[in-house]
């Protein structure tokens, strides 16, 4: 709720507001949650997000990339910061990065009223006292259980909250004629197209699947596009493994597919798992944390991550038992209601924020 009174402004800082789980996060609290603040502002180096933040009304300010090391940049980067949260009387800063949490630490000596949200996206094993450091002064959230544990035991944190991932979809029936017009049993696998998402792996899963009437679809871009269309030629895969590029239908695509895999190797917390459940479609995902806290027995098929002859045997298992995928994915909806939903999550952030701001006063 804004206060008359008091500016109430915030500013999310994203490494990107391009095609990711985190960009995603950040657009959604810009967007459905502005109601909250008198302004909101994004600072990132931009993507495809940000037409559609500006169709909202938030302002984006383009910065160099947090993530750089070089010097000049770390200079201008807070400079640059600094002028945004001056010239904007921002109030609080949500960082979903942590590098730009490193920077919001060091200007606070600069800025001390600030108040700082960080959101941990991810497990991180590495450069742990510098992670520390930047986000020691800042009220923590955990995207999942997994990245919770990691920031106590790992990092350090003794005070978190934990806050699930949402997704924001327009829920339909709707389906896309090039994949649902393909004969056989269709699988999914909706991701960005880097070595995070273990695409390698699954690709090679394909090769071992026997049963010809499998298709696989990828949605997604990214850095490994070429690389893995090269994989998938090599192994003599084209005619069963489709590149579907970037997709504005991410629903349609998902409700054309039986069921869907995910090959990642490490999550924070899978959304493309969460877009499946969404949908009431069941799984076939890698045993590791940010997956495995979502997906079970009850409700998909767990497989060790790195392993597609594991991968390919649970393909198979759903691909040839419509009466399980349909029970799984039954499960699956009911799972996603009772802890995923993006009501759940959006309440969520509205009462952290607006205990933020009680807490300041």
């Amino acid at each position: 709720m804004k206060n008359g009174k008091q500016k109430n402004n915030i500013l999310h800082i994203s490494r990107t507001m391009d095609i990711g789980g985190a960009e995603r996060i950040v657009y959604q609290l810009a967007t459905d949650l502005k109601d909250e603040f008198d302004q909101v502002h994004v600072a990132s180096t931009g993507g495809l997000w940000e037409e559609k933040l500006a169709e909202n009304g938030i302002q984006h300010h383009r910065i160099l990339d947090v993530d750089s090391k070089q010097p000049a940049t770390v200079l201008k980067i807070l400079a640059s910061l600094s002028k945004i949260i001056k010239e904007n009387e921002i109030t609080l800063v949500h960082t979903h990065h942590r590098m730009a949490a490193f920077y919001i630490r060091l200007l606070q000596m600069r800025h001390p009223k600030l108040i700082h949200v960080y959101t941990a996206h991810n497990v991180f094993k590495d450069k742990l006292p510098l992670y520390k450091f930047a986000i020691g002064k800042a009220h923590v959230i955990a995207v999942g259980d997994a990245v919770n544990k990691n920031l106590k035991a790992d990092v350090g944190i003794k005070e978190t909250a934990v806050i699930y991932n949402g997704v924001r979809m327009q829920e339909n029936r709707d389906q896309v004629a090039e994949i649902s017009e393909t004969p056989g049993v269709k699988v999914g696998c909706v991701a960005r197209l880097s070595e995070q998402k273990g695409l390698t792996y699954l690709i090679e899963a394909m090769s071992l699947v026997t049963n010809p009437s499998v298709s696989l679809f990828i949605v997604g871009d990214g850095e490994l596009r070429n690389d893995l269309i090269n994989q998938t030629k090599e192994l003599a895969l084209e005619k069963r493994i489709h590149f579907l590029g970037y997709r504005s239908d991410v629903v349609e695509c998902i409700n054309s597919f039986d069921f869907l895999v995910s090959s990642s190797l490490y999550e924070g917390l899978a959304l493309n798992v969460i877009e499946a459940f969404m949908n009431e479609k069941t799984m076939v995902a890698t045993d590791i944390p940010g997956i495995n806290e979502i997906v079970n027995a009850s409700n998909g098929i767990i497989v060790p991550v790195k392993d597609p002859k594991a991968m390919a045997q649970a393909i198979e298992q759903l691909a040839e038992d419509p009466e399980r995928r349909a029970f799984l994915a039954a499960q699956a909806k009911k799972d996603y209601e009772s802890k995923y939903s993006y009501s759940i999550f959006l309440d969520n952030y509205r009462h952290f924020y607006q205990s933020m701001r009680k807490g300041s006063k």
